[in-house]
């Protein structure tokens, strides 16, 4: 059997995370279930943002169709945001580190 590449294990990875908390029905995470997943998985990214207006506001921004629910599709959305905020600030990083490696 041949090593899953490191997209592979990513792709395996997210599906992994959102099926452990999708406890509910299995299908869609509630606002509890997010709340969970963002403050267990994402603790780096959220750690100033765990007022209750800040899950209030991400669930209205990730819920498409209105159901009170983030389903896979939704889910994937957001991680998209997360990963495009992270590669600008990469970026920046190494456009800084080029800039010092000149001087």
């Amino acid at each position: 059997m041949a090593t899953p590449s490191k997209i592979e294990v990513a792709m395996q990875n997210l599906l992994d995370v959102f099926y452990l908390y999708a406890k509910s029905d299995k299908c869609t995470l509630t606002k509890l279930e997010m709340k969970e997943l963002v403050e267990t998985e994402l603790k780096q990214l959220t750690k100033n943002k765990k007022n209750v207006d800040y899950f209030d506001k991400l669930m209205k921004e990730l819920d498409f169709d209105g159901d009170g629910k983030v389903n896979f599709e939704e889910f994937l959305s957001f991680i998209s945001g997360i990963m495009f905020s992270c590669n600008e600030i990469y970026m920046q990083k190494r456009q800084q580190m080029a800039k010092e490696c000149k001087k």
